[in-house]
């Protein structure tokens, strides 16, 4: 994987097209058509796998930084990786939805 699409995901900052967020993603939840309201969620619950197999910490420094570059050999998660994935979505999801709405009407 390219390190500046990588750190879009691990910084929280665009380092390339907006377009490479959600195709990144896409490829490692395995999952097609994310829309813009789920990329943090989805983010989140990807973030343990990543740091799992991203442990240089230049990835994690909240930086914007176009001096690192070059490619990361990132693993293809398994079915099981992506089952966690899921379930951390999940929970995030449930969380948001138990929030307290308040309805306006104008």
């Amino acid at each position: 994987m390219d390190i500046q699409r990588l750190r879009n995901i691990t910084t929280d900052l665009l380092h390339t097209e907006i377009c490479h967020v959600y195709e990144d993603l896409e490829i490692i939840t395995g999952e097609n058509g994310l829309m813009t309201h789920m990329l943090p969620i989805v983010a989140r619950a990807v973030e343990p796998w990543l740091r799992e197999h991203v442990t240089d910490q230049r990835f994690w420094d909240g930086k914007y930084d176009t001096t690192h570059t070059g490619k990361y050999e990132l693993p293809k998660p398994t079915a099981d990786d992506r089952a966690a994935i899921f379930e951390r979505y999940k929970v995030q999801l449930n969380h948001k939805q138990s929030k307290d709405v308040i309805a306006v009407q104008l």
